[in-house]
């Protein structure tokens, strides 16, 4: 599956699959990346607290908090001997380059919309904003991860 395979498949996943954000990215790059198959299967779990902003609370946009996850399992340290500096290089360049693309990272700034309330939601829902700027986020933050770990090479702890 290539990066752009991947941006495609997460934007199915959240587009008609049911899946929100941080499931659909997340999900997306395990599927491309994992592999132990049973990682794909918690994916969406790990990551339903981190959609609508973490929470609905208008923390960190759910796409970006998905590709983060995908990073931290692919290339994170497993104990405290081990490094953080090659995970912390790919989560700046990725936050950095989704605040230059999107001008923001957090989802109140993103959507301008206040999830924690009902009108938020419906204002969410009235503006089409999952499918005019959630799912493209969605797409973008997939494909900018698989940028990253084709770039930064496999971690021998997923191969």
């Amino acid at each position: 599956m290539s990066r752009i395979d991947v941006a495609i498949r997460a934007g199915e996943l959240f587009e008609s699959k049911g899946l929100l954000c941080a499931e659909s990215v997340l999900q997306a790059l395990c599927e491309r990346n994992c592999a132990q198959a049973a990682w794909s299967g918690f994916a969406p779990r790990m990551a339903s607290g981190f959609c609508s902003g973490v929470a609905r609370t208008g923390g960190m946009c759910g796409a970006l908090s998905g590709a983060i996850m995908a990073l931290g399992l692919l290339h994170g340290r497993d104990s405290d001997q081990a490094s953080l500096e090659k995970v912390y290089a790919m989560v700046q360049e990725l936050v950095n380059e989704f605040q230059e693309r999107f001008g923001a990272v957090t989802c109140a700034e993103l959507t301008g919309v206040d999830f924690r309330t009902a009108e938020g939601q419906q204002a969410f829902r009235e503006r089409n904003l999952k499918l005019g700027l959630c799912i493209p986020m969605a797409r973008a933050s997939a494909e900018m991860a698989q940028r990253l770990l084709d770039d930064f090479g496999a971690d021998p702890a997923s191969e």
